[in-house]
């Protein structure tokens, strides 16, 4: 285990089986490339609280030196950045937002062809979210499209080599938002990005710069939560053809269905953390100045927790999971995500009588940070 990574532990042992090495053997492990690793539940929700010791400009893309708004910030500015979108994220926001996530919801699971292989996340998982955020945002149609590209290059930037390719999609993208908020500027609206506009104007936290990149951070974080919890729950649910017949005899069962998938497979896996003085941690001291991951996935499946943790059961009893966070980084759009998930379970619940995997393997998210399919054949009959 000493010179054992974290990939090269899920390639040798599998993840199941790493995930529960490290809670037996190395609840705080030492990675060869430098890094510290929590595994329970208890050590990762105490990092989380503790904005003063474990600093999160670690989240931070080193190699492009890309800080986002909210994910790299630290009290008191993050939480006046995190003020600029409480109104758009309040409970009576989101239940204003339901009838427009449910009618989206229906339109595209009645377009999906029952008994033929079709790639769930081009047909649901991803063109739902990203309707939803493009509404919030006010987004031209024409570029519609577009965000759901986007979205994925950002998914994969912290682990995946840049190219010419790459950088000319990143130019592009800030481009596209630089206009938006340009014409925001003139002819403001009741979106999110007038919102970011106006509450800058006000408070002077903001420039033009970074408002663009707080629009960057919504676009990618209100897309990939949802597809990828909505891929994993039905990959899940796709070897499991006796779970897809209770949610159908039972559709109250669809709330702890989404949460179990939320706890056994964490749309984000893990934060990053920098100490900011020498932290002991079960026992064990880490030295200031070192990156510690906080690794979601993991407490979601702490035995001192949850009995049979990797074990997925569609009608688990929820218990608080640590995959939105905890603290003040808790997801501020983790009631939407829990929406829209709930509103595509529903109707494809309700229309299709069988779930099972289509032919084709799906393609799972390179990125380590992120866990969900960029690609998944499914049949729904």
């Amino acid at each position: 285990m000493a010179d054992l990574s974290l990939a090269d532990g899920f390639k040798s042992m599998g993840r199941d089986a790493f995930l529960a090495h490290l809670h037996e053997e190395a609840p705080l492990y030492r990675d060869p490339n430098g890094f510290w690793i929590a595994s329970r539940f208890e050590d990762v929700r105490a990092i989380l609280l503790d904005t003063e010791r474990f600093s999160s400009a670690a989240m931070a893309v080193g190699a492009i030196g890309l800080g986002f708004p909210l994910l790299t910030d630290d009290p008191p500015r993050h939480t006046m950045l995190r003020a600029l979108l409480a109104k758009a994220f309040t409970p009576a926001a989101m239940e204003a937002m339901r009838p427009f996530i449910d009618r989206t919801a229906h339109d595209l699971v009645a377009q999906m062809p029952a008994g033929e292989e079709i790639d769930a996340v081009q047909a649901i998982t991803s063109p739902l979210p990203v309707a939803v955020i493009a509404r919030m945002m006010d987004i031209p149609s024409a570029r519609i499209a577009d965000f759901a590209r986007w979205s994925g290059l950002l998914a994969g930037i912290a682990t995946t080599p840049m190219n010419p390719e790459k950088i000319q999609s990143l130019m592009a993208l800030r481009a596209c938002f630089a206009d938006i908020v340009e014409n925001r500027r003139k002819q403001p609206g009741d979106d999110l990005v007038s919102a970011l506009i106006r509450a800058s104007e006000n408070k002077e936290v903001l420039s033009d710069d970074q408002v663009v990149t707080f629009c960057i951070l919504l676009m990618a974080a209100g897309n990939e939560t949802t597809t990828n919890l909505l891929g994993n729950l039905l990959s899940r649910l796709a070897q499991r053809p006796a779970d897809w017949a209770a949610l159908r005899a039972d559709p109250a069962l669809i709330e702890s269905a989404i949460e179990e998938s939320l706890r056994i497979d964490s749309p984000a896996q893990m934060v990053l953390r920098r100490t900011m003085v020498d932290v002991e941690i079960g026992g064990t001291t880490i030295p200031k100045g070192q990156q510690v991951m906080a690794y979601l996935a993991s407490a979601n499946r702490d035995p001192a927790k949850w009995n049979d943790p990797a074990n997925f059961e569609v009608a688990r009893i929820r218990e608080r999971h640590l995959s939105f966070g905890h603290g003040v980084h808790t997801c501020i759009g983790a009631p939407l995500a829990r929406i829209e998930a709930r509103a595509a379970m529903t109707e494809l619940v309700g229309r299709f009588s069988a779930l099972r995997p289509g032919r084709e393997r799906g393609e799972r998210i390179r990125a380590g940070i992120l866990y969900g399919y960029r690609s998944l054949p499914l049949v729904f009959g």
